[in-house]
């Protein structure tokens, strides 16, 4: 699926995991949210036969049962409690829209990065030992996208996340190795600041 692509077909995934992204007026890439097993896409253009408002990028290999726009309006028209159970997808996609939201202008660059971090990898992490691995192949830039920020600024703070000792990086890895700090980073607790982030003033 391609933003501006006209389309209606939808997809529910079986197996592995996507990236939803969406561009600005100045060409600028947001990552709307990570897709999984599932997860529908595509249910915006199967509605209302609009252009898509997203692009959807496979992050692993993926298996997915396709419906057409025709068919799936007929399950909804036919259907009271799928369309029900959609409404409440889409009201809680809503809300964590508004939370995203909420968190661009509340928080500085490092937190924001740091609570990403955290909720990846509730949401995908694996327990090693004494580690917690995401697992999601995500680039720094990829991260930049999901955070609001430029690459830059997610490189200097991974790089004083690993100088704190709360993360350890590799090529599309990251490993959670003290959630603790990290949660206090996330609120802004200790005086931790990547170069992309100016300190708070004393009001």
């Amino acid at each position: 699926m391609r933003e501006g692509e006209l389309s209606d077909f939808v997809m529910v995934i079986e197996i592995g995991r996507v990236k939803v992204t969406s561009s600005t007026a100045s060409g600028k890439q947001v990552l709307l949210a990570i897709r999984g097993p599932g997860d529908l896409l595509g249910e915006f253009s199967a509605i209302d036969t609009r252009v898509r408002s997203a692009t959807v990028v496979a992050l692993s290999s993926v298996t997915a049962k396709v419906l057409s726009g025709t068919d799936f309006r007929a399950i909804l028209t036919n259907n009271g409690r799928a369309a029900f159970s959609l409404l409440r997808m889409i009201v809680n996609r809503a809300r964590e829209a508004d939370a995203q939201r909420l968190e661009y202008g509340a928080y500085t660059v490092t937190e924001r990065i740091a609570r990403l971090l955290l909720d990846y990898a509730g949401r995908y992490g694996q327990t090693d030992a004494d580690r917690v691995i995401i697992t999601l192949p995500l680039t720094q830039t990829e991260l930049a996208h999901a955070a609001g920020a430029s690459r830059e600024a997610v490189a200097k703070t991974l790089r004083r996340l690993r100088d704190l000792g709360a993360v350890r990086t590799g090529r599309r890895r990251i490993e959670l190795l003290r959630p603790q700090v990290l949660a206090e980073v996330a609120e802004g607790l200790p005086s931790v600041y990547s170069d992309a982030d100016e300190p708070r003033r004393s009001l």
